[in-house]
């Protein structure tokens, strides 16, 4: 009878143990299936993927479309740059969105601002008989539209990237800060900047491409070079090639001396993809002696005139040329 007991006693005891082992099986199945296999764990791999400029990990992950547009954005440095501040502030519980789906909002902060966005992920399979499979539902990429009238080259998120068009499209991932400028010795952009974050989005920046100090400083030189072979043509009330001239009824005797005493001021601007200079005007003042025909007296002549003329400006990677347009 004793020895009955004590197997019953034995039994129990591994009984208990083996249905302890089991629970804690269980539990620890639960944990390992919510934290490793969750959905949250598919976010998280995305976003890494993001700061890691992994575009090829991150497309797979998001099992995303890439519309028809420049793929610049996708991957490398211009990728990486597009999450560089990203900073996750929280990854929200899963949300049942129906048909074994759920979706999960994730708050974060991205070029000083906050934001949010949604992911939608879908229960497919499972794995090792207990873990569950989750897969981004497919959609497609957001896009970035960039202008640039008169250029044919930006900077895109620290990428140098080729504007076929007047607007190129560039596909990009989300969460995203894209930022576009332009700069070079003679034009420059100010850098414009807008952030992506849901599928939907679509981002429209322009870029106010203006010359630069460098450019305007080059043409005045040219010009005044143009404007000093005219003042240089003494003893022509009319100096030939030249914009400013002076009639008179009276007999003029040299020296007759030209001098501008009001350069043009240079402004540079975009007409149908082109850069033209606004027409040039100043003043110049002629000085010289004169004689009445009918009375023959003689006195000074000092007049000052108005003109103006238009040139042909180019621009080319290092020099300028302009060329007056005298009728």
């Amino acid at each position: 009878m004793q020895g009955t007991t004590s197997v019953i006693k034995a039994v129990a005891t591994w009984l208990l143990a083996l249905m302890l082992t089991i629970a804690a099986a269980v539990v620890v199945v639960y944990f390992v299936n919510a934290k490793v296999y969750g959905p949250e764990h598919q976010v998280t791999s995305y976003f890494h993927a993001l700061q890691d400029g992994d575009g090829e990990r991150a497309l797979g992950l998001l099992a995303a479309k890439v519309p028809a547009a420049n793929a610049a954005l996708l991957d490398d440095e211009a990728l990486k740059s597009s999450a560089s501040d990203l900073e996750i502030l929280e990854i929200g519980e899963p949300r049942s969105a129906g048909d074994d789906r759920v979706d999960i909002q994730v708050r974060y902060t991205l070029g000083g601002e906050e934001s949010q966005s949604t992911f939608r992920l879908q229960r497919t399979e499972k794995q090792w008989l207990f873990f569950d499979q989750w897969s981004f539902v497919p959609s497609t990429l957001p896009t970035v539209r960039v202008t640039a009238a008169n250029q044919q080259e930006a900077t895109v998120n620290g990428v140098r990237v080729a504007l076929p068009e007047e607007t190129t499209t560039f596909a990009a991932f989300y969460p995203a800060r894209v930022e576009v400028s332009y700069t070079s010795e003679f034009f420059a952009a100010p850098a414009e900047s807008g952030i992506l974050s849901s599928p939907q989005d679509t981002v429209d920046l322009v870029l106010a491409t203006e010359a630069t100090e460098a450019l305007r400083t080059a043409v005045d030189a040219k010009v005044r070079d143009f404007l000093a072979g005219c003042t240089s043509a003494q003893d022509r009330l009319a100096p030939p090639g030249c914009p400013f001239f002076h009639f008179t009824d009276n007999r003029v005797q040299v020296p007759i001396v030209w001098e501008i005493t009001e350069y043009p001021e240079v402004n540079i601007r975009p007409v149908s993809g082109n850069w033209v200079l606004s027409p040039l005007s100043g003043k110049a003042r002629v000085t010289a002696t004169q004689t009445d025909l009918f009375s023959g007296v003689k006195s000074p002549l000092e007049v000052e005139k108005d003109f103006s003329f238009a040139a042909q400006l180019s621009v080319g990677s290092s020099e300028v040329s302009v060329t007056p347009l005298i009728d």
